[in-house]
C-alpha cells in the first residue's frame, strides 16, 4: 500500500564499505535486517487499520516514512532529515485539524502516523506539495489512506495530476529502477547524501 518502492527490494542489501564521509555520516545507524522490515510493515498496517477504524466522516489518514534503500534506515541525520519534513508536512495542512498522531520507529527508520480532517484526495494534493518542491521531499514518503467500508484504500500520485515517483540517479520511474535494481544501494546512499547535504541536514 505504502508508495515507498524502496522498503522491501532492498531491505537485505548490504552497503560497501567505499561510501563517502558525508554518506557514512548519514547512513552509520544500525542495520535492519528483512524481518526488520517486515515486522515494521506489519505493525504499521495494524495501526493504520486502527486509526482509519475510528475515522470519522471526512478524515484520512497521513502515514510518512522515508524511502531510503540499503539496511540503514535510521541515524541522527535521517531522523533530522524526518523531523523536518514532519513540520513540513504539517504546514501544508493548512490549519486542518489533526485528531490523533502516531510516531513509531526503530531499526527500521521513523514512521509517523496522522489522522487528519481532509478528504483523501485534498489532503494529498496538500502534502504532495512538500514531495515537490522541499529541498529533501525527493526523500519523503507521504502516503495518504482512505476507508470503504472495511476495505483501506491509497491515494496515488496520479489521481491528482502528478507522474510517479521518479528516481534519484536517472530519473526514471523509480518503481521500475527498484524493481529492476538497477542502481546500486551504494549509488543510491551517495545520491542521498548529496540531497541531504544541500538541504542543509549535514
Amino acid at each position: 500500500m505504502p508508495e515507498n518502492v524502496n522498503e522491501t527490494a532492498s531491505a537485505g542489501a548490504t552497503t560497501t564499505p567505499a561510501l563517502s564521509e558525508a554518506a557514512r555520516r548519514v547512513f552509520c545507524g544500525p542495520e535492519a535486517a528483512l524481518p526488520d522490515m517486515l515486522d515494521a510493515r506489519e505493525r504499521r498496517a495494524a495501526c493504520q487499520r486502527r486509526l482509519l477504524a475510528e475515522a470519522e466522516a471526512g478524515e484520512s489518514l497521513l502515514s510518512i516514512t522515508l524511502s531510503i534503500p540499503g539496511p540503514h534506515k535510521t541515524s541522527d541525520v535521517l531522523e533530522a532529515v524526518f523531523d523536518e519534513l514532519c513540520a513540513r508536512a504539517e504546514e501544508a495542512l493548512d490549519g486542518a485539524p489533526v485528531r490523533e498522531c502516531t510516531r513509531l520507529g526503530g531499526v527500521s527508520g521513523p514512521e509517523l502516523l496522522m489522522l487528519v480532517g481532509l478528504e483523501p484526495l485534498e489532503l494529498k494534493r496538500r502534502v504532495s506539495a512538500v514531495e515537490e518542491t522541499h529541498p529533501l521531499g525527493r526523500l519523503a514518503d507521504l502516503d495518504v489512506l482512505g476507508r470503504t467500508g472495511d476495505t483501506l484504500y491509497s491515494v496515488q500520485r496520479t489521481e491528482i495530476g502528478l507522474q510517479p515517483r521518479r528516481c534519484l540517479i536517472c530519473d526514471g520511474e523509480a518503481k521500475a529502477c527498484a524493481r529492476s535494481r538497477a542502481h546500486t544501494v551504494s549509488d543510491m546512499q551517495e545520491r542521498i547524501a548529496e540531497i541531504i547535504s544541500q538541504g542543509g541536514c549535514i
